[in-house]
Order: C-alpha cells, then structure tokens, then sequence
C-alpha cells in the first residue's frame, strides 16, 4: 500500500499561481503539498515572460548600437551572435529561478 501524505492543501503547478499560494498557506500555518511535473517557475519564468524580455533586451541593445549615429557616436553594425544571446537568455533565468521558484 503506498503512503499517505496528510495535508491541509494540496496545489497542483508550481507557476506564479500555485508558488504564491504555497508561500501564503504555508505563512498561515497550513500543511501544504505543492506538485509539478515540469520546471518550477512555471511557464513565465521559463518559456514565456523572462526569456522573451531577455531576447528583447538583446535586440533593443542591437538596435541601439545601430542608432547610435544619431547621437554622433561612430559604432559598427552590430553582429548578432545567436549563441551568445541564448546564453545571455539563460543566464536571465538562472538568476531569477532561485527567487522565482522556491
């Protein structure tokens, strides 16, 4: 027979939804169960609103490089290395994950 895991909540998704209701139940003194199959962060942190903000980071600072003639400042055209802004992208997620997921 499996084990039973006596609790007051249990919260299926460990996106922003279902961190914050851990969080605040667990303040409040409830026992609480939190299930996710996925990385915790849920969508935002890990596909949507974090990595896309970053990639536009990246092209906002591309097409800033391109303008900055405008402002008398002589600059290459830059050259987009894919690479280094996936890493730039997962260093952005690496960095808010901890305060992000737990």
């Amino acid at each position: 027979m499996p084990d039973l895991i006596k609790t007051d909540l249990c919260i299926i998704g460990a996106g922003s939804g279902g961190l914050s209701v851990a969080a605040g139940a667990s303040q409040m003194g409830a026992s609480t169960v939190l299930i996710e199959k996925g990385k915790m962060g849920g969508d935002c942190l890990n596909y949507g609103c974090v990595p896309s903000k970053a990639l536009l980071a990246a092209g906002h600072a591309a097409q800033a490089v391109r303008g900055a003639k405008h402002f008398g400042i002589d600059a290459a055209n830059p050259k987009i290395n894919a690479t280094r802004v996936y890493e730039h992208v997962h260093g952005v997620i690496d960095a808010i994950a901890p305060m992000d997921s737990v």
